[in-house]
């Protein structure tokens, strides 16, 4: 996988017109006011901000719709450029009653404020840049930091 490009705003609503069945007019006209939509050569992502709250919704997928075999880092470069380094973000593994399922999307809800701390994960930070050559031990290997995957 190629390191991941800056992201570019996209005026289309692709998007919002793939969600219209189902769904009202009005609450659709709302959602089209505060979201706009970014890709770059790999992912599209539609960034939703919810009036009179801190949180913003990153509803990531791929431009050719295929399933994301996920790169953490590559999630952790969108949620940087779109929502801010410092500010943190979480994806949901939500109970069965609330479960959204429709396509290959995923969502990460991510807090605005930068000094915000969700109260679970670390508290400090740690990276690990170990070239993977030398590095032998099954499941403990990382690629380097910026390399390709």
């Amino acid at each position: 996988m190629k390191p991941l490009v800056q992201f570019k705003y996209v005026k289309s609503r692709s998007e919002l017109e793939l969600s219209r069945a189902g769904a009202s007019r009005r609450a659709l006209d709302e959602e089209a006011r505060n979201t706009t939509y970014w890709r770059n050569d790999l992912y599209h992502v539609a960034r939703r901000v919810f009036p009179d709250s801190p949180l913003v919704q990153l509803n990531i997928r791929r431009r050719d719709g295929r399933p994301i075999f996920r790169d953490w880092r590559h999630f952790q470069a969108i949620k940087n450029q779109l929502v801010g380094e410092e500010c943190e973000g979480i994806e949901l593994y939500p109970a069965e009653s609330r479960l959204v399922d429709t396509s290959n999307k995923y969502h990460l809800w991510c807090h605005t404020d930068s000094r915000f701390r969700f109260p679970v994960g670390f508290d400090y930070r740690d990276l690990k840049d170990v070239d993977p050559k030398r590095n032998r031990l099954p499941g403990l290997r990382q690629r380097k930091l910026g390399a390709p995957r």
